[in-house]
C-alpha cells in the first residue's frame, strides 16, 4: 500500500510540476509578445513612411483601334504616410500611368463618349488600418489629373508589407479607383518603403 501511495504521490507531483512549467512558459511568451508589441507600437507612433512603387494599371473600358479592349499599362507610385500608431495612418498617395490611352466614358447616358487621357496622375488622401503585423486596409478619395479634364475619385485597397532590418519595408498593393462619371482603374504594384521614426519623448531622471 505504501509503495502505491508513494507512486501516486510522485505521479501527482510530476503532473503539478509539468503543469507549472507549462503555465510559466505561456506567461513568459505572452509577456514577451506584449513587450515586443508595445516596443513596435512605440517605434511606429509618429513615424513617417515614404514609398516608391512600380506596377501595372488595368482599365477594362479601354478602346484601341475603335474596339473595346482591356488595357494594361505601366505605372509608378510615390506615397507619403504619417503613422499615428501601429494600426492607423493617413497619407498622400500618387499614381502615375506612364502611357496615353483612350477609354469609353461611363457617363450614365445611352451613348457613351470616348475619353482621351494623357499620362494621368491620381492624387489621393488615404486612411489605412492595419489590424495585425502585415495586412492593411485602405480607403480614400482624391482627383485624377490630366490634360483636358480632371475627375473626382474614390479608392479602396489592400497592402501587405514585410519588415526589413534598418527601417525598410517591402510591400505589395492592390487598389481600385473609381473615377466618377468617367472610368475605373485597378492597380497591382510592388514597392519599397523607408520608415523614419518620429521624435521620442525622453524622461528626465529626478
Amino acid at each position: 500500500m505504501k509503495i502505491e501511495y508513494y507512486q501516486i504521490r510522485r505521479t501527482a507531483l510530476i503532473a503539478v510540476l509539468t503543469l507549472s512549467i507549462a503555465v510559466l512558459s505561456c506567461l513568459r511568451t505572452f509577456a514577451q509578445e506584449h513587450v515586443e508589441g508595445k516596443h513596435e507600437e512605440d517605434e511606429e507612433k509618429g513615424a513617417h513612411k515614404i514609398t516608391l512603387g512600380i506596377g501595372h494599371a488595368h482599365v477594362h473600358e479601354g478602346i484601341e483601334q475603335d474596339e473595346k479592349k482591356w488595357l494594361v499599362m505601366g505605372s509608378w507610385a510615390l506615397n507619403y504616410d504619417y503613422l499615428f500608431n501601429s494600426k492607423w495612418s493617413l497619407g498622400l498617395h500618387n499614381d502615375l500611368i506612364l502611357e496615353d490611352f483612350t477609354v469609353e466614358k461611363q457617363s450614365g447616358e445611352e451613348e457613351n463618349m470616348t475619353l482621351e487621357r494623357e499620362r494621368p496622375i491620381a492624387t489621393k488622401l488615404v486612411a489605412s488600418f492595419k489590424p495585425g503585423k502585415h495586412l492593411s486596409f485602405m480607403l480614400g478619395a482624391g482627383d485624377e489629373i490630366a490634360k483636358g479634364e480632371n475627375y473626382f475619385l474614390t479608392t479602396a485597397g489592400l497592402e501587405y508589407g514585410l519588415h526589413i532590418p534598418g527601417g525598410w519595408e517591402f510591400g505589395a498593393e492592390l487598389s481600385y479607383d473609381v473615377k466618377w462619371k468617367a472610368y475605373d482603374t485597378w492597380i497591382l504594384g510592388f514597392g519599397i518603403s523607408k520608415v523614419i521614426p518620429g521624435h521620442r519623448k525622453h524622461h528626465n531622471k529626478g
